[in-house]
């Protein structure tokens, strides 16, 4: 079934993607904010390793702290 016609205010989507965070911010079309979401990698997603933001990557290379 095809999906009916858009009704309400047209909403538009932001990402911002930084060193330690994944923001997503909603805005309308008068440019007044809808809402916000945020992923902060070092305390959210800690089976990834950050620390500070930045990813811990060991090998033989590389003397882990």
């Amino acid at each position: 079934m095809a999906p009916g016609p858009k009704t309400g205010p047209a909403l538009f989507l932001g990402l911002e993607l930084a060193t330690d965070q994944l923001r997503a911010s909603i805005v309308d079309d008068s440019l007044e904010l809808v809402g916000v979401e945020c992923v902060d990698f070092d305390t959210e997603l800690p089976e990834y390793q950050y620390v500070l933001s930045w990813h811990i990557f060991c090998s033989s290379v590389f003397h882990c702290l």
